[in-house]
């Protein structure tokens, strides 16, 4: 550490988040089989982002081959060599419910804050002329904005007494730095609050856009810095470059420590005073002083500070802007039948077929779930009982789905109907009501039956 928290503090605003480099890759695909078995295939790193159970002599004897690869398949033409270690597994399963758990995110392997898995659902519905395959799988952060906020005031409620502590015992024993203290507390506070908001606040909107995260996090930290009293833009209002942008919060720094700094005789602190204080080759003491101090809090650190400030980040982001990267994804499922495009949010690469790529920031700040939804259409039965193929598509299949949700009663009509080869089951009793006799003449409109 060779710069006091002064110093450190300005870099740190003027820093992109998420680490640097590209992180671990994570690639699945899914196929779902029309009675609703399946077959997954997963490529993830061999030695992190996976659970207890992992590569247990009974994990590996539920899939049906385990092997080394050097790279996931859909990131082999960008990183060829990633330079660790990757698994591939498959294998068959009675339903999506009977995959093996496979990945798992902690904090920095503290499992005592907590985790982050992978979660499917999967349900299979039959309709008589068609059947409905709905697919869910979610990895998540578990953040919220009222969690965040909670966790955040709550590790400022720690971090403050112990950055003033820190203080005097660092330059206490040459300044008098009571007047320092009380300003760190009365506009400090604001500021590191302000500095977690802007960094929640970008990590956010570039869930929606990741391309967005460079910009709102620049434009979030120099908005606070900025509510602080440093000014870091040019004369035509851009923000000025991160050399200029350090300067000028060091020249901001410099000015409050000579202000709020006195040496024990009640003079001011001199140039090279305050040079020191906010780190330097001219007097490494303070520098050395505050890495004694880290090392003798250092259980306090991880017992006060980082439990809250996991919940702020959760486990993809801890421990916030200095986080390494996160994982990138690929998933590709593919669903008996068509595609539904509007209950659908990858990008449809096919029949059946759907694909997400996305990095972890997506995550932030509860989850992130990939959701598909096909229709798999009978056309031999439909021709079979009506002369012709009603529904088609899923564009057909829509309003038939639409007009049973909430009538599960004509819904067993309608599947019995087409189970039994018996189309009475879908007529017009005399004891039926408004409501069901509305909808019946509606669902005989849509098949092509008579009223």
């Amino acid at each position: 550490m060779s710069r006091s928290p002064f110093a450190a503090l300005a870099c740190l605003t003027l820093l992109a988040a998420g680490g640097c480099g590209p992180g671990p890759m994570v690639q699945v695909e899914t196929t779902i089989r029309p009675d609703g078995s399946c077959e997954r295939s997963v490529w993830q790193p061999r030695d992190r982002l996976l659970p207890d159970e992992a590569f247990t002599p009974a994990w590996i004897a539920r899939w049906r081959k385990v092997e080394d690869v050097v790279v996931p398949p859909a990131f082999a033409e960008n990183d060829p060599d990633p330079g660790e270690g990757y698994f591939h597994a498959v294998g068959e399963f009675a339903s999506p419910a009977d995959v093996p758990p496979h990945f798992l995110k902690d904090h920095e392997n503290r499992p005592e804050l907590g985790a982050g898995g992978m979660t499917r659902e999967y349900h299979r519905r039959d309709f008589g002329p068609f059947v409905e395959h709905r697919w869910a799988e979610t990895l998540a952060n578990g953040v919220t904005r009222e969690g965040f906020e909670k966790a955040r005031e709550e590790f400022l409620d720690a971090a403050m007494p112990m950055l003033a502590e820190g203080f005097e015992r660092v330059y206490g024993g040459e300044f008098d730095v009571s007047e320092a203290m009380a300003e760190l507390d009365r506009r400090g506070r604001p500021l590191f609050r302000d500095l977690a908001d802007a960094w929640y606040d970008s990590l956010a909107a570039a869930a929606e856009d990741p391309r967005a995260l460079d910009d709102a996090m620049k434009n979030g930290f120099v908005a606070a810095i900025e509510r602080a009293g440093v000014d870091l833009r040019d004369d035509a209002g851009d923000i000025v470059d991160s050399a200029e942008g350090d300067r000028r919060v060091r020249d901001f720094l410099a000015e409050r420590i000579a202000a709020t700094f006195r040496r024990k005789d009640g003079s001011p602190p001199t140039p090279d005073d305050v040079r020191a204080i906010l780190g330097g080759p001219e007097n490494p003491s303070f520098a050395d002083a505050w890495r004694q101090y880290g090392t003798d809090r250092k259980s306090d650190v991880e017992t006060k500070l980082a439990p809250p400030l996991a919940r702020m980040t959760g486990p993809y982001f801890f421990p916030g802007i200095l986080a390494p990267p996160g994982p990138r994804f690929a998933f590709d499922l593919r669903l008996p039948g068509l595609i539904v495009p509007g209950e659908t949010n990858g990008q449809i690469i096919g029949a059946g077929k759907v694909s997400w790529r996305f990095e972890a920031v997506c995550l932030f700040p509860t989850a992130y779930t990939m959701s598909a939804v096909s229709v798999e259409i009978d056309a031999p039965t439909q021709r079979r009982l009506l002369g012709r193929v009603a529904i088609r598509d899923a564009a057909d299949a829509t309003p038939v789905r639409e007009l049973l949700v909430d009538a599960p009663e004509l819904l067993e009509s309608l599947r019995r109907a087409f189970d039994t080869g018996d189309l009475s089951a879908l007529d017009d009793e005399p004891e039926t009501d408004d409501a069901r006799r509305t909808k019946l003449a509606r669902l005989r409109e849509m098949l092509g039956m008579p009223h």
